[in-house]
């Protein structure tokens, strides 16, 4: 009714003339009613206080989470005793704020620590399958469990297992098996973003023998929807052509491992992400259809009840059965529980509130399941569905609906920008133009070819026609993503620090809630005058007249950051390679010291765990020299570093082997470093590992001294040459190994302080308890990244400090003359 009653008020005002009132009257929106605040009612506020007390609650201590419950409860109950009046107008927020407190206060524990390594028995339950091109990885929290020595696996600790697909058992089930496990990838060092690696250690598992996994129990329905989606996944396999199926099977059962990973990085960076993710896109597709189709179906019957009220209720059940056959991924089940709602209420005829059913569903869905508030999904489907609700206004005319489609868009795209920035380090901001682009050409042609393709694949002739639209629409679809990529300039930027985060989230508040062009322009001015405060800082931190060594977490292997006090910055190896993410996170710390070159980047030696990142920093940033011994490259028979080098020079890069190296103390302000092993050359009659480049750095009196793997007979060598002498810090030789820092290497060196480098759980045993004994002998204070996390050392005119990821910091006063 208001909606017809606002349309004969424009026509009015328009045949009079009016037109500067024909658009008032347009745009005009009613005024809240009595008791509600600021018109939407109080199931957003409960809901926002809810959720963002179950994400704040999660990041922090036991102790911190209880005091922060009761500190927001009482406030909300003394600022609720005040006077009636201000009661009237405060009584919704204050309801938010208990619901933060009650979310802080149920807010989910963290996931505990991988420790359990080598051969388990494990139970657990099945709480998520991810489904890849060939093979379905099984996330299973454990219930119980022990491991080869009788010690007991901590509930709740995360396994991940690699299964063929007709083998993954389903969502929710009890399996138990035999197998072994190690501790997963999982890189500790310090970030601009505070607690940002909570929550993600995880077991890898295989099993071992025949049995395999077995499954305890498994609900009837959940195997029979498990069923159902193997026969579509079937179906789409084997009807489609190899570039097509993954793209059906992402908008139909929700398997997004199944597109390639270049292909998913191509799409994530226009903006389409959520149309290859079951979303509330496609559960509204989907559910307004059935809906539709029942209502006119249902038209010619004789029935006391409405034919509109019959099929909504019937759409309830058909809208959680396709999430369920969809994957039951968090944004799934969010759109399919808002739709649930909806349709409920229509049934019931009453009318619905569009903000009030969201914050519902919200609820709904993070009450059983508090851990989805802390999902980056999870927030950026609630917070894109309210900038939608937020600025939805009904539009006439052709260009009318393309002006509204293009405002929504926008909103959409503020409102995420914060989050999206945040946790990927970009915004697509092409995405407000291929969502009004190309997104209609996914949802009105894509989706429903693919759903329809799913549920008549077998019937002849409809199944091939149907296969041959999908085929070139989705071809096309791809086309698309990949030709606008290379526009999408802001997808890569600096990482926000905290302060920053806070004023490109309080700017796009500001933007979402002004409506004039003047207001939005002062917002965007005020927040870039923060955000390059803030980027200054940063710089000027950088630019300090210090040494910092960065000792990064990368697993197995070794990878240090040299930051001279001249400003330039030099890489000692690169880590792991490979799928390894290694290089993403060196390049992670690099981005978010501002850096974008490598002035020297030095390979003490041609094994896999320190130069395997090599290429992919070639490929991201500019390398002004690089160092090598030269004795991989003489060596090799596969040609793979002679390829590299080949690579580096012709991109400009300066490369540089031992002979030239040694010599003279390469000087960068005031800190110099020094080449003191393999000079003048390295030996032939030496392994890698003992003709690993020793670098012995010097700055403000003090001692660095960096080994890579050198082993005890080149440590002999170097004891007799008397190339040595006492070093402040130490980085201990080849992970720790018991080949290495012999007894008369540490007796000549003494070390305030040992820096050893090695991955969690590894299956070579490093470090040595040997070593361990021999430093501990020598008074030397021992950081292990598998233990601490990256280490980080700063010399200054005031003191040598030492700071770890888990916390653990130490300080050495200046040497006295």
């Amino acid at each position: 009714p208001t909606r017809v009653a606002v349309r004969r008020l424009r026509a009015a005002a328009a045949a009079v003339g009016d037109r500067k009132g024909a658009r008032s009257i347009a745009f005009s929106r009613p005024k809240p009613r009595h008791g509600s605040c600021f018109g939407i009612g109080v199931l957003p506020f409960i809901a926002a206080g809810w959720v963002i007390g179950l994400a704040v609650g999660g990041e922090l201590q036991t102790h911190a989470t209880v005091i922060l419950g009761v500190v927001a409860s009482a406030s909300a109950l003394a600022l609720g005793r005040h006077g009636a009046g201000l009661r009237a107008r405060l009584w919704h927020p204050i309801l938010g704020v208990l619901a933060f407190g009650a979310g802080v206060g149920v807010s989910p524990d963290r996931t505990p620590a991988c420790r359990a390594t080598g051969e388990v028995r494990v139970e657990g339950m099945v709480e998520r399958v991810r489904y890849g091109p060939d093979e379905a990885d099984v996330f299973i929290g454990v219930i119980a469990g022990r491991d080869a020595s009788d010690q007991s696996i901590a509930a709740g600790t995360k396994l991940r297992l690699r299964l063929p697909f007709e083998r993954a058992p389903p969502r929710g089930s009890i399996v138990r098996f035999d197998g072994r496990l190690r501790p997963g990838t999982f890189l500790r060092n310090a970030s601009i973003h505070p607690l940002r690696t909570h929550g993600r250690e995880i077991c890898w598992a295989r099993t071992v023998g025949e049995q395999g996994v077995e499954v305890l129990a498994s609900s009837r329905w959940r195997r029979a929807i498990a069923e159902v989606r193997a026969s579509v996944r079937r179906r789409l396999r084997a009807g489609l052509p190899p570039d097509v199926s993954p793209i059906a099977r992402a908008l139909v059962l929700g398997d997004g491992g199944a597109l390639p990973y270049e292909q998913r990085r191509t799409i994530a960076s226009v903006g389409l992400a959520h149309l290859f993710a079951v979303s509330g896109m496609h559960i509204a597709l989907v559910s307004g259809t059935l809906v539709t189709a029942l209502g006119w179906a249902l038209r010619g019957t004789t029935l006391r009840i409405a034919p509109s009220r019959i099929a909504a209720a019937l759409g309830v059940p058909l809208t959680l059965l396709h999430a369920c056959i969809a994957g039951g991924a968090p944004s799934a089940w969010r759109a399919a529980i808002t739709a649930a709602i909806t349709w409920s209420l229509v049934a019931m005829g009453r009318r619905a509130s569009a903000p009030a059913v969201t914050a519902s569903a919200a609820i709904l869905l993070s009450a059983p399941d508090p851990g989805l508030a802390t999902r980056p999904a999870f927030w950026l489907s609630i917070v894109a569905t309210s900038a939608i609700l937020g600025g939805h206004r009904v539009e006439d005319g052709r260009w009318r609906r393309l002006r509204g489609a293009s405002r929504v868009s926008a909103r959409t795209l503020v409102a995420t920008a914060p989050l999206v920035w945040w946790w990927f380090g970009g915004v697509p901001l092409i995405g407000w133009l291929t969502n009004i682009v190309v997104l209609p050409l996914g949802t009105l042609v894509v989706i429903p070819l693919a759903h329809t393709y799913a549920a008549f694949a077998e019937v002849p002739f409809v199944g091939q026609t149907i296969a041959t639209g999908l085929i070139h629409s989705s071809r096309l679809l791809v086309w698309v993503c990949e030709t606008l990529a290379p526009l999408a300039v802001a997808q890569s930027l600096p990482p926000l620090s905290p302060v920053q985060g806070a004023a490109v989230t309080l700017g796009c508040v500001a933007w979402l809630t002004r409506s004039s062009l003047r207001a939005r322009i002062a917002v965007l001015i005020a927040t870039a005058a923060v955000w390059g405060v803030a980027e200054a800082a940063i710089h000027a931190d950088r630019a300090s007249d210090s040494l910092r060594v960065s000792f990064i977490d990368v697993g197995q292997g070794d990878a240090i950051l040299v930051e001279f006090p001249d400003g330039s910055l030099g890489v000692v190896d690169t880590g792991p390679g490979g799928r390894h993410p290694a290089a993403r996170e060196i390049l992670r710390i690099l981005r978010e010291r501002r850096r974008t070159r490598i002035d020297r980047l030095i390979i003490t030696h041609g094994h896999p765990d320190h130069d395997g990142a090599l290429p992919a920093l070639l490929d991201a940033v500019e390398i002004g020299e690089l160092w090598l011994n030269g004795q991989r490259l003489a060596e090799e028979t596969d040609g793979r570093l002679q390829g590299l080098v080949e690579r580096a020079e012709r991109s400009g890069t300066r490369v540089r082997f031992a002979p030239s190296l040694c010599g003279p103390p390469h000087r960068f302000g005031s800190a110099t470093l020094e080449v003191v092993w393999p000079c003048p050359r390295y030996d032939p009659a030496l392994d890698l590992n003992d003709n690993s480049m020793t670098l012995s750095l010097r700055f403000r009196g003090r001692h660095i001294l960096l080994t890579g793997d050198l082993e005890s007979q080149a440590e002999q060598a170097l004891l007799g040459r008397g190339a040595l002498g006492r070093a402040d810090v130490l980085k201990v030789a080849h992970h720790g190994s018991r080949t290495s820092t012999t007894t008369a290497f540490v007796d000549t060196v003494q070390p305030h302080v040992a820096v050893i480098s090695a991955g969690v759980g590894n299956w070579y045993g490093h470090p040595s308890s040997d070593v361990l004994a021999r430093l501990a002998a020598a008074g030397a204070t021992v950081y292990r990244t598998d233990l601490h996390g990256g280490v980080t050392v700063t010399v200054d005119d005031h003191s040598l400090q030492v700071e770890t990821w888990s916390r653990r910091r130490l300080v050495l006063p200046p040497r006295t003359p």
